[in-house]
């Protein structure tokens, strides 16, 4: 009995928590479908719920085009990082080369480096290259992460070595012993790691804000503050666009919470 009323109370604990944390969440979602004279209301149950505020959001605001260009982007940088932290990953865990600790070690000092240090050289560079609103200026600078290769190479160190000697007996390369053996166990991390590349990607505002200049190469973060500038005193019309940049990283981890939650648990017990 004493164990079933501690669980209970735990229950009851984390529903509350749990509670606290949607309230803003579904709040939005309530002033999103609210008329013009209900967005006030304390009620999150709109008495007459309607589109209009999605209707109005998306022809006055290129919405489409603002999502059209953050899932492009947040989707290749994702499978960037991924490729490439897998790639360089298993090179740091496996393969023996002169200066292998060296460049490992560089990886850990890049790990403590601000991005706002790196921002205004980062510029500088794109700029010279002349990506200034082009795709190269949003995806390019970000297809490599030393936290994704940090987590990789983790990962790849923990596997038996016999595995590898198995399949280097039996004439496999490095290439397919990373193909055929490292990276199916490696999938949890990869979905993991894939995840929370495609929302920090999708969440950038800063970066985007400087690097463009057109509506057509502006992403959904400049969208929703754009919204936020023209009609600051529609909150339902913010809400809408609030909820349209949030629906597709919403739906995205729902898919793929299971190996999400199964990536971030591996890496916590592999660390």
């Amino acid at each position: 009995m004493r164990k079933r009323a501690s669980l209970v109370t735990l229950y009851v604990v984390l529903l509350a928590y749990s509670a606290i944390i949607l309230l803003p969440l579904v709040s939005l979602f309530s002033a999103s479908f609210k008329p013009d004279r209900e967005v006030f209301d304390a009620n999150l149950i709109p008495h007459e719920p309607t589109l209009a505020a999605y209707r109005f959001a998306l022809e006055k605001f290129p919405l489409g085009r603002f999502l059209f260009n953050s899932l492009l982007v947040s989707s290749i940088v994702s499978f960037g990082q991924m490729l490439t932290s897998a790639l360089a990953g298993y090179a740091l865990a496996r393969v023996r080369f002169p200066g292998r600790e060296a460049l490992f070690a560089s990886v850990i000092v890049l790990l403590l480096v601000p991005g706002e240090v790196t921002f205004l050289p980062l510029y500088e560079l794109v700029a010279r290259l002349g990506w200034l609103d082009r795709y190269e200026a949003l995806i390019v600078p970000f297809l490599a992460t030393p936290m994704g290769i940090f987590l990789m190479r983790q990962f790849f160190k923990t596997l038996p070595q016999d595995l590898f000697d198995a399949a280097r007996i039996d004439g496999a390369g490095h290439l397919r012993i990373l193909w055929h053996i490292a990276l199916p166990l490696a999938r949890p991390i990869l979905g993991a790691l894939g995840a929370l590349s495609f929302l920090s990607t999708w969440n950038m505002y800063l970066w985007p804000l400087v690097v463009t200049r057109s509506t057509q190469m502006q992403t959904i973060q400049i969208g929703v503050n754009m919204i936020l500038n023209e009609e600051a005193a529609r909150w339902n019309v913010v809400a809408a666009g609030a909820v349209l940049a949030l629906l597709p990283t919403l739906i995205a981890f729902l898919v793929a919470q299971r190996q999400f939650v199964r990536g971030i648990t591996l890496g916590g017990l592999k660390g």
